[in-house]
């Protein structure tokens, strides 16, 4: 099956600021248990509109003792952002339920290449303001035993870990080359100039000769 590197990257970001907010929820102290809520996210419309999304809920249940408003409000945005960004581009797609940020794990695949960068950009940015309030790091992990990087020769390869299955870790090169489109030799199943780097899982396995499990190792 071939990914668009656009698609792969919303798709982890999206997993990573999942991961964050397990964190945040982690340090709540309140009664909220029901995590980042969408109630009327995927609401249909008599026209077969998604409903409008309401970010009241976005955040709710992070703590204002261990997160600053300033930074609530930035996730808030962006993941409201992200979200019409979605449900625009995906009105024929039927609507999943449950948690916003599940939700948008699961439609991130049926978005065009064009709308999953933009996606990410909103993504990547609620997840640095959070894992920067909490003190967290990111998820990227070293490839075992450090290969170089089939485009640019550096050995920054990374797996991003966030995804709870393995098996779906993308690779990316951490020293930020970029593709230069048809001729380069990255590898990447759609070669798009001016495009970080990130393959597939299924890459690793085929291109680096490494397993699920030994992918998963590199975490332990």
């Amino acid at each position: 099956m071939t990914t668009h590197p656009a698609t792969l990257w919303a798709a982890s970001n999206c997993w990573s600021l999942r991961r964050a907010w397990a964190a945040a929820r982690n340090t709540n102290t309140s009664d909220t248990r029901d995590g980042i809520r969408s109630p009327v996210y995927g609401t249909r419309t008599s026209s077969g509109g998604h409903g409008d999304p309401t970010g009241d809920h976005i955040a709710a249940d992070v703590d204002h003792h261990t997160n600053t408003a300033r930074t609530i409000d930035e996730v808030r945005a962006n993941v409201d952002q992200a979200w019409w960004l979605l449900a625009s581009a995906t009105r024929d797609t039927p609507m999943p339920t449950g948690p916003a940020l599940a939700v948008m794990s699961r439609l991130i695949p049926a978005c065009d290449p064009a709308t999953a960068h933009e996606v990410t950009g909103y993504l990547d940015r609620a997840d640095r303001a959070l894992r920067r309030t909490l003190r967290l790091g990111d998820d990227h992990w070293p490839i075992p035993e450090n290969p170089a990087c089939p485009a640019c020769g550096v050995r920054m390869l990374r797996a991003r870990t966030s995804n709870p299955d393995s098996a779906q870790w993308p690779v990316i090169c951490a020293a930020g080359c970029l593709c230069i489109g048809e001729t380069c030799p990255c590898g990447m199943d759609v070669r798009q100039k001016r495009t970080v780097h990130i393959w597939p899982a299924a890459w690793a396995t085929r291109t680096l000769d490494l397993t699920a499990t030994e992918m998963e190792a590199t975490t332990a």
